[in-house]
């Protein structure tokens, strides 16, 4: 077999690369075919972001219209209410404040869902289902080059990818207050103070009595009537606390109206808290204990723990320990000296966990009422002792603990220094 001569050689040669040249262009020309179909894809999904986003906008939208209609204590109901349908919120457009109220109220009333962030959440899975599918659109192109046209694949995905980008997505912010409502009554006339007494009054006051009827112990027979003094007692106490006083036909108009009336939003009613300022669940005596000896921890636990039943308590005890921290910065010790005479006072028998049995708690009372003849009338009966104020005999002499009188001086002074 004879070898080729070089001419033939040359021929072969150029054959080949002019048959290398022919795929390069071939492989440039479908990098533009590619580059307009991504583009194409790109507009596409652009304009399927564009309308889910505009739709799902006008859903938080119209949820925020309503929620502004009936108020800031019927977003939870209204959440209940849509669930995931957010058609069902143009069934209450339409409706005045008080109709849509009345609807809501059939509804749990839930903070677990927001159909706000729920919304958002499907907005999110929509964009990344949106920009896999630009992806694997650009990604088409990839892998259909041979050794000789790699290079021209590798700049043609990059300038694919450059020209298609990312879709342009947008942002709700979720963030919104839906106010008190419309035609939400915020005060009471003298008229309507008196009807929704006198409507009370006529349901639960025994004629022959006159009265409502207690038992021996002076609360009341009927436990609602007893709820809704227990109510009058909490705001008043709270008020008082906060140096306003609220006479009690005002207070008890307040407590009814709101039962009657759900939506009602009195100014009044801000006192109104889950429990009065000086109930033993908001452990008054264990927080000063604890402020005595400059324990945040233990100061802080107390007050976030207070935080749901009593407001006011919780603002007051927050600014205390904001005290405290001062005193510490500045190397000021926080605790208390106790006079002499009193160190030998017995504890105050508060809680059945204090004692090894009944005897030891028997005997302590005795130890602490007799403590209690020679130094009750003048000092506080737990740590650190110091002797009362007129005014402080006084709230003691009301029922008031030697927490509250502590705690809350500005309320004590007011209510009890004349």
């Amino acid at each position: 077999m004879g070898l080729l001569s070089s001419r033939t050689f040359r021929q072969i040669a150029t054959g080949a690369l002019e048959g290398i040249e022919d795929k390069r262009q071939e492989m440039r020309d479908r990098i533009d075919t590619y580059r307009e179909r991504a583009v194409n894809k790109k507009n596409e999904i652009q304009k399927k972001y564009n309308e889910y986003f505009d739709e799902e906008k006008a859903n938080i939208d119209t949820f925020k219209q309503v929620a502004s209609l009936v108020g800031d204590d019927y977003v939870g109901k209204l959440n209940s209410f849509v669930g995931t349908d957010p058609n069902r919120l143009s069934l209450l457009l339409q409706q005045d404040a008080d109709v849509v109220r009345t609807e809501l109220d059939k509804y749990k009333d839930t903070t677990d869902t927001s159909f706000v962030e729920e919304r958002q959440k499907k907005l999110k899975l929509k964009e990344e289902e949106l920009t896999q599918n630009l992806q694997d659109q650009v990604n088409l192109f990839k892998g259909t080059s041979s050794i000789f046209t790699r290079d021209i694949e590798q700049r043609g995905l990059k300038d694919i990818q450059t020209e298609t980008g990312t879709i342009d997505t947008k942002t709700i912010d979720p963030n919104f207050q839906a106010g008190p409502g419309m035609d939400v009554k915020s005060k009471l006339s003298m008229m309507e103070k008196n009807k929704v007494i006198s409507d009370f009054q006529k349901l639960y006051i025994d004629e022959d009595e006159e009265d409502y009827l207690r038992n021996d112990d002076g609360t009341y027979k009927n436990p609602l009537v007893q709820d809704v003094f227990n109510k009058v007692k909490i705001l008043q106490d709270n008020a008082t606390l906060l140096g306003i006083e609220i006479d009690d036909q005002t207070a008890l108009a307040e407590v009814l109206y709101k039962d009657s009336v759900s939506s009602y939003q009195g100014d009044n009613l801000k006192y109104l808290t889950q429990v009065g300022p000086d109930d033993p669940s908001l452990d008054l005596a264990e927080f000063e204990l604890a402020m005595s000896s400059g324990n945040i921890e233990e100061m802080t636990r107390i007050a976030e723990q207070n935080k749901s039943l009593n407001i006011h308590v919780y603002n007051k005890q927050m600014e205390d320990i904001a005290d405290v921290k001062r005193l510490q910065a500045g190397g000021e010790e926080t605790t208390t000296t106790t006079t002499d005479d009193l160190n030998n006072a017995p504890p105050y028998p508060k809680r059945e966990g204090m004692f090894k049995n009944k005897e030891e708690k028997e005997q302590l009372k005795l130890q602490q009422e007799e403590w209690n003849k020679t130094y009750g009338g003048d000092f506080f009966q737990t740590p650190p002792y110091e002797r009362m104020s007129e005014a402080q005999k006084k709230a003691k002499q009301d029922g008031r603990s030697d927490s509250y009188i502590r705690q809350y001086p500005d309320a004590v002074e007011k209510r009890y220094g004349n």
